[in-house]
């Protein structure tokens, strides 16, 4: 399951700190897209389905 948040920075609200919130809740990044000054849109999605579909090598 993917998440899209749109963020505006400023002093209250920073990249990092709504990553590493949306992280704490069981979502990893997926993508991050600066779309203007100060105007982030992140993509997350969950964790444990972030390996779904992974190819193990063996090794």
């Amino acid at each position: 399951m993917y998440k899209v948040v749109d963020l505006i920075e400023d002093k209250h609200t920073t990249v990092e700190a709504t990553l590493n919130e949306w992280v704490a809740k069981g979502y990893e990044p997926f993508q991050v897209i600066r779309r203007a000054t100060y105007s982030w849109r992140l993509i997350f999605r969950r964790a444990d389905e972030a390996n779904v579909g992974s190819v193990a090598d063996g090794n």
